[in-house]
């Protein structure tokens, strides 16, 4: 549960962006900025000093965090089927003995 302390300073950081007309967004568990308002950026600093382990905790991996998870599991996983070749680099492929044949009779 957010302490009362993590709250308040998250109202005063979007208060403080509105008032300045500044977008905040989420980041790897972090705020983040691109408006040059030195007041923005220090209240942003101090959240993320205190905050951003707890919220990467909370939120867990991000979407490329799966998504690389995903793609090493089902590397490992992938068995070659009948009928299928696998090439390094290509998921997998019909293998077509008349081209291959062709190619290396060329």
């Amino acid at each position: 549960m957010p302490s009362s302390q993590k709250l308040d300073l998250e109202n005063r950081i979007f208060a403080r962006a509105a008032r300045v007309r500044a977008e905040v967004d989420g980041a790897g568990g972090e705020l983040i900025s691109p408006s040059p308002d030195a007041c923005l950026q220090v209240m942003l600093s101090v959240y993320n000093a205190f905050f951003a382990d707890e919220n990467r905790a909370f939120l867990g991996p991000g979407p490329k965090e799966e998504n690389e998870l995903f793609w090493r599991e089902f590397e490992r996983e992938r068995v070659c089927l009948p009928g299928l070749w696998h090439k390094p680099g290509v998921p997998f492929f019909i293998q077509d003995y008349v081209a291959e044949l062709f190619w290396a009779a060329r």
